[in-house]
């Protein structure tokens, strides 16, 4: 069973460009990445000189250079990580966060990416003692709005798990099982947006949610099913955002991997880490690393 690799190359193409870390994953051994343009400190539209700083025009004519050295070199552009802060109580700011998230959405199908990962609204913007009923409400408009976008670039959006907020202090309110499942069907439920929103699973960010007593990540994929359409795979010990690699952690990555299975997973397995955890200057032997690490899970259950 072929079994493709995506690693997530944010931190390579801050720190090396676009062209090289796309370079960098071929080089250590990925099969494709996952594109980023999430960050809201540098992709803004309002940031004089940030890539979002540009027509549609020169963004489309930048981007399809970037897709065309990826093809060159043989790595796919799986999916791309989008908004990472989604609506507030503040509009003007709300019409930025929409107008960037076009953006985002414009580039991944520039790019190529069948998907592009986005967060839900958080808790730790809106505040712990948010109404139940503004979260829902914040969150499915936005959504709502975004979708708009995605039909008209045919790009599907995947809207990431959820753990903790506030520093560990919270459960985050989409990191409730039981919320983040309904706001999505309610959202699917909605003229034709089931074709066009899915969901990521970040096992991190639903492992943390754990100790507040939502699921294991293996049992949260088998409660997504089909909706399961991206990953940010990534290991911590179920108190922080560690982002660490495979086996590095608390998560029981047989249980993962056995439950994408079970779902009939056939999308790219990415993985999302942190990638400074054994000091500056060892960011690519780290995903080189954990990409073997991958691999010989793979191997090892090809194996049985």
């Amino acid at each position: 069973m072929e079994r493709l690799i995506s690693i997530s190359i944010g931190v390579f193409q801050q720190k090396f460009g676009d062209i090289e870390a796309l370079n960098i994953a071929k080089r250590i051994g990925a099969d494709a990445v996952d594109f980023n343009t999430a960050s809201r400190k540098i992709f803004d539209f309002r940031i004089p000189g940030s890539p979002f700083d540009k027509t549609d025009r020169e963004l489309i004519e930048y981007y399809t250079a970037v897709r065309k050295h990826a093809e060159s070199i043989g790595i796919k552009i799986a999916q791309t990580h989008g908004r990472m802060h989604m609506y507030v109580r503040d509009e003007e700011e709300n019409k930025a966060i929409l107008e960037n998230a076009r953006r985002d959405l414009l580039v991944a199908s520039v790019l190529g990416a069948p998907y592009c990962v986005m967060h839900s609204v958080t808790t730790g913007t809106m505040g712990p003692d948010t109404p139940a009923e503004e979260m829902r409400a914040l969150n499915k408009r936005a959504f709502c709005d975004v979708l708009k976008y995605a039909k008209q670039y045919g790009v599907k959006v995947a809207t990431e798990t959820f753990g903790d907020s506030l520093k560990g202090t919270v459960c985050d309110f989409f990191g409730q099982w039981d919320e983040f499942l309904a706001t999505y069907r309610e959202i699917c439920a909605i003229e034709d947006n089931a074709d066009w929103f899915v969901t990521c699973m970040d096992t991190g960010h639903t492992n943390k949610a754990v100790r507040f007593g939502y699921p294991l990540p293996a049992d949260a994929i088998r409660d997504l099913g089909s909706s399961l359409q991206c990953l940010h795979l990534n290991d911590n010990d179920g108190m922080t955002d560690q982002h660490k690699p495979l086996l590095m952690g608390n998560i029981d990555w047989t249980d993962v991997l056995d439950a994408l299975d079970e779902i009939g997973y056939s999308g790219i397995y990415n993985m999302e880490l942190a990638l400074g955890h054994f000091g500056n200057g060892l960011e690519i032997e780290t995903a080189e690393f954990a990409i073997k690490i991958l691999r010989h899970q793979f191997a090892l259950r090809d194996q049985q």
